[in-house]
């Protein structure tokens, strides 16, 4: 039996870019997960060429395209009459699937259209629908999740809100968003007992000062200014003096 094409899931580019790509083996699809839970494998995209580029030797050739939200290159290998035609300037609907590689997220095409000036305008709006149709999902199974503590009742009655597919991409959003957030907590309690151990090294009585402490730490200026605000709203340290900070 000949394998049914994936549907195309209609996507803005800043979407692709903000999410994880998760690289499966074998006959399964590699997708971006988003945020909202959607698995985006195979995509129909749409944007403003603002880029083109064919090779020397004609083999590869790609097109950057931008829909107000995020950049995306599409790139396709031998099969570069796709873009015949193309220039700067075209409005493209996209059909492809999403790859990754070199730490791009990128779309290999499948058909490449020229479509009217004001097709991103309705397009626009088929994604605001589509992303609060998905909001209302998560919502609905964070409300289920909350009823019940049994994962084999939550399967059963949130397996009647949505395809199998669509459900698991939520569950795996969920999952990834905390995994996501238990890094954070761990990384900033790393950081705390950096900045604090450094504040105690450095000080030769007076105080350390904040700008050693930064450039000796080795961590960007923006999780130092984050750790010290919470060590002095906690009590732990004091400042002596402005540009000073001085454990108690």
């Amino acid at each position: 039996m000949e394998k049914q094409r994936m549907t195309a899931k209609k996507a803005s580019l800043a979407e692709i870019v903000g999410g994880r790509f998760v690289q499966k083996g074998g006959l399964e699809s590699s997708y971006v997960l988003t945020a909202l839970g959607r698995r985006l494998s195979r995509v129909r995209i749409m944007g403003l060429i603002v880029d083109k580029f064919v090779s020397p030797d004609e083999k590869y050739a790609t097109i950057t395209l931008d829909d107000g939200s995020e950049t995306v290159r599409c790139k396709s290998f031998v099969n570069i009459k796709i873009f015949d035609g193309l220039t700067s300037g075209d409005l493209v609907d996209v059909f492809g699937k999403v790859r990754f590689y070199g730490g791009e997220v990128y779309v290999t095409p499948e058909i490449v259209r020229k479509v009217p000036a004001n097709a991103d305008t309705l397009r626009a709006l088929e994604l605001a629908r589509i992303y609060s149709q998905q909001r209302k999902l998560l919502n609905r199974v964070s409300e289920i999740e909350k009823s019940t503590a049994d994962m084999a009742e939550v399967k059963r009655l949130t397996a009647q809100l949505a395809p199998s597919e669509d459900i698991e991409g939520v569950f795996e959003a969920e999952e990834t968003a905390k995994t996501v957030t238990e890094e954070k907590v761990s990384a900033a309690a790393e950081n705390k007992g950096k900045i604090l151990d450094m504040i105690k090294q450095l000080d030769a009585g007076s105080g350390t000062d904040y700008a050693e402490l930064t450039a000796k730490s080795g961590l960007p200026e923006a999780a130092v200014d984050a750790t010290v605000h919470e060590l002095l709203e906690s009590g732990i340290c004091f400042e002596p003096r402005p540009g000073k900070i001085k454990k108690l």
